[in-house]
């Protein structure tokens, strides 16, 4: 839902990439290419960003009872 502080295997800080990587891709550039320019270069880190789906729009549809 919402992109974790740090990554789940090895700790290292990515929550403030997110926003960038959003922007990047949207715009249409290449995925690999932008975890490149982001630093990012642990296999754990790029899945981590790739695999992410945000669903926190979806989710605040729903009323808590």
């Amino acid at each position: 839902m919402i992109i974790p502080i740090r990554c789940f295997s090895c700790g290292r800080p990515v929550a403030h990439l997110w926003q960038k990587y959003k922007e990047k891709t949207e715009k249409g550039e290449d995925k690999k290419k932008v975890l490149d320019e982001l630093g990012l270069e642990r296999f754990c880190c790029r899945a981590l960003f790739i695999s992410h789906v945000d669903l926190i729009e979806d989710i605040q549809q729903f009323k808590k009872d």
